[in-house]
């Protein structure tokens, strides 16, 4: 039997999301670049087809790794800010405000 244990599954956390959330979470990935999003986004699309009607109806859970929540909040980082504060301030409340700090990053004034 080998010593070389099998590397740990990132843990993940689950957030919950409306439907117009959901599609503005992919619209804020498809400006990234491809070979960075295309996994998560084919992610986040299952989970919601997964959640059928409840998708569509109201909200629905996705389970990320920290690694794929930040990418997220980075990508909606990018978009303008009307479009994206309610979603960032709702997802900051559902995993805490101290996993979600690091995460965005700050702009200089006047970028969108």
């Amino acid at each position: 039997m080998s010593g070389i244990a099998a590397p740990a599954a990132p843990e993940t956390m689950q957030i919950v999301l409306t439907a117009e959330q959901g599609n503005l979470v992919i619209a804020a990935l498809a400006e990234c670049p491809f070979k960075l999003v295309y996994e998560l986004i084919g992610k986040l699309n299952r989970q919601a087809n997964d959640a059928g009607g409840r998708a569509a109806a109201g909200k629905y859970a996705c389970l990320l790794t920290a690694d794929e929540l930040k990418l997220v909040l980075n990508a909606l980082g990018n978009l303008p800010y009307h479009q994206v504060h309610a979603l960032v301030h709702a997802l900051q409340l559902q995993v805490g405000l101290e996993h979600v700090a690091g995460a965005v990053k700050k702009r200089p004034k006047g970028t969108r």
